[in-house]
C-alpha cells in the first residue's frame, strides 16, 4: 500500500489521533528509503526521532499537517513548541536536530514538491547555530519542562514519580524555610505542592526498563502520546 503524506488533512483531531503513530512510523520509513535518507543514513544512522517529533507536537500541538505547512508554522514549532515541551539533559543531544529536519524538508520538496519546503529548509538552515540554546532556555521553557530540569540539575531521578515527588519535597522545604510567610515565593512553593508536571521526556533519558518497545525505523522510537491529549483539535 503507498504512503499517504494527506492522510491527516482534513480530518479532526479525533479522527486523526488513531492514525497519528502509524503515520508518523510511515514518514519515517518513506524518509529511510529515499536517496536523502540513504545518505544521510550513512553518518546519522540512529536518525528519526527529530522528525517524529516535529511531526508529532506540529499536529497535536497545533494542528499543522506537513503538506499544509508554511514557514511561519515551522518558526512557531521550532522556536516554542517544542523549546517548550520536549526536555533534553544534555546539549549534545540536539546536534543532529537541524541537520536531520534540513535533509526531511529537501525529501518533501523533491518527493512531493510542497510549495512552502524550499522557504522551510532556508529557515531551519537559518536556526543551526539556535535552536540548541533554545532547547535549554528558561525563558522558553513551560513550568513542566522547567520543574523537570531543576530536578535533573539538583541530581534527582526525574524519570520516575518517585524522584519527582522527593524533589518536590525538597523544592517546598527550600522555598518555605527562605521566604516570609505569605510571600509570592511562599505561594509558589504551595503551587508546586500539588503540581503534577507532563513534559515529553525523550526515550534517550527514560529508563530503559520503563520504556516502550522499539517500534524504530532506523533510528526511530515511537513518540509518548499518553501526556498530549490535551493538544489542538482541527
Amino acid at each position: 500500500m503507498l504512503f499517504d503524506i494527506n492522510q491527516l488533512n482534513n480530518l479532526d483531531y479525533d479522527e486523526a489521533e488513531p492514525l497519528l503513530s502509524d503515520y508518523i512510523k510511515g514518514v519515517v520509513d518513506q524518509f529511510a528509503k529515499s536517496p536523502e535518507g540513504e545518505a544521510y543514513a550513512q553518518d546519522h544512522p540512529d536518525f528519526g526521532n527529530w522528525i517524529a517529533h516535529f511531526t508529532e507536537m506540529s499536529y497535536v500541538y497545533e494542528g499543522f499537517t506537513l503538506s499544509k505547512m508554511t514557514k511561519a508554522n515551522v518558526q512557531t514549532v521550532m522556536e516554542f513548541i517544542i523549546p517548550r515541551k520536549l526536555t533534553l539533559t544534555n546539549r549534545s543531544e540536539a546536534d543532529d536536530a537541524i541537520s536531520e529536519l534540513v535533509t526531511f524538508w529537501n525529501f518533501l520538496k523533491r518527493e512531493y514538491n510542497f510549495r512552502n519546503a524550499g522557504q522551510i529548509t532556508t529557515y531551519l538552515t537559518s536556526i543551526e547555530g539556535k535552536f540548541t540554546d533554545w532547547m535549554f532556555d528558561p525563558a522558553k521553557g513551560g513550568m513542566a519542562k522547567n520543574f523537570i530540569m531543576g530536578g535533573m540539575q539538583s541530581g534527582f531521578d526525574m524519570t520516575t514519580k518517585e524522584g519527582m515527588a522527593a524533589f518536590q519535597i525538597a523544592y517546598n522545604q527550600k522555598i518555605l524555610s527562605e521566604q516570609p510567610k505569605n510571600s509570592f515565593m511562599q505561594k509558589l512553593g504551595n503551587l508546586f505542592a500539588g503540581f503534577s508536571p507532563e513534559v515529553d521526556i525523550p526515550p534517550s533519558i527514560q529508563k530503559s526498563a520503563k520504556q516502550k518497545p522499539k517500534t524504530n525505523t532506523k533510528g526511530f522510537e515511537s513518540p509518548d502520546k499518553g501526556k498530549k491529549s490535551k493538544g489542538k483539535k482541527k
